[in-house]
């Protein structure tokens, strides 16, 4: 039966909703003037007030009245994924990290954000567009392989051969950026 059911409540601010979920032992990020985030550990949840210690062991608090609630990190499995559309938690300091554990520790400058290809600059030549390379991604899916620049464009050529219809890639990026 529904007797299950849970009425819901409303909050004052949305804040105080996020901070439901937010209890001792939860992972967060936390602004940091040098390396923009930090990671944290939630230490205690009371009466509004989030507190949380960061690695580097800087306690810092979030008042939930005043709209105020730390971003949640990701479970640690989902570390340097190849689509950022399977992390749980989708917001800046995850998306910064993930891009960082992908090409720092991964070695990989290509990431997937749903159909869109974030690329970094490494800023250094890399064995990436080799004939072997092209060859690997001719005639696979976007997916099948980790993310490349050959996945979009093979996608563009088979869809546009299938489809007889024209394709378009967007490249954005800043002046410099190796576009």
């Amino acid at each position: 039966g529904r007797g299950n059911v849970r009425k819901s409540t409303s909050h004052p601010h949305p804040a105080a909703a996020m901070a439901e979920a937010i209890s001792k032992g939860t992972r967060v990020w936390v602004p940091d003037s040098k390396i923009v985030w930090k990671s944290a550990e939630v230490v205690d949840n009371l009466n509004g007030i989030i507190k949380v210690v960061a690695e580097d062991g800087q306690e810092v608090s979030f008042d939930t009245a005043k709209n105020e609630s730390p971003f949640q990190r990701n479970p640690a499995m989902l570390e340097g994924v190849d689509d950022l559309t399977e992390l749980s938690f989708l917001h800046e300091p995850e998306v910064l990290h993930s891009l960082r554990v992908r090409f720092m520790e991964h070695n990989v400058i290509y990431t997937y954000c749903g159909i869109v290809l974030v690329a970094i600059n490494p800023y250094a030549s890399l064995p990436l567009y080799s004939p072997e390379v092209i060859s690997a991604y001719s005639g696979k899916n976007i997916g099948e392989l980790e993310p490349h620049i050959f996945a979009i464009a093979e996608d563009a050529f088979s869809t546009m051969t299938r489809h007889k219809k024209n394709q378009s890639i967007i490249v954005s990026g800043e002046s410099g950026a190796g576009k």
